[in-house]
């Protein structure tokens, strides 16, 4: 318990010996230097932030549309909108039965090609929210 208020005690009487040395407090010309390079950092980042964004978006629409062309007929040919078709035509027959139906459904969906669809959409979503954010926030549109 002495040893704590000792040092207590000591650790205020250096603080109030360093506070009064004039060599050591920083010139305000300095301190508006550090403010500035700061401030020229955040900058930097931020355009590269925007950078990046720019390249993403342009990345993933061109893999969207690329994934479109590719996949978007194995998607429109696939034995799943037959089977959806049904839904419309045959309505009594779906009643009917509509766990085979669905297990139907499931087992001809186009997983993959829905997924390479929808994956280039997630990453421009991603780019354009990331892109918004920094070009809003620090007006580099």
């Amino acid at each position: 318990m002495c040893s704590s208020i000792v040092l207590l005690y000591m650790s205020q009487d250096l603080y109030q010996i360093f506070r009064n040395v004039p060599e050591i407090s920083p010139t305000s010309q300095l301190e508006g230097r550090i403010f500035q390079a700061i401030m020229v950092e955040k900058d930097r980042v931020n355009r590269k932030k925007v950078l990046v964004s720019r390249l993403g978006l342009g990345t993933s629409a061109a893999v969207f549309l690329m994934a479109i062309f590719t996949f978007g007929g194995t998607v429109l040919q696939s034995e799943f909108w037959n089977i959806v078709s049904l839904a419309s035509s045959d309505m009594l027959m779906v009643a009917k039965n509509w766990q085979d139906f669905m297990y139907s459904m499931l087992e001809t969906f186009p997983t993959v090609s829905v997924v390479a669809i929808l994956v280039p959409v997630m990453m421009l979503m991603y780019s354009a929210s990331i892109y918004l954010e920094t070009s809003h926030r620090h007006k580099y549109i």
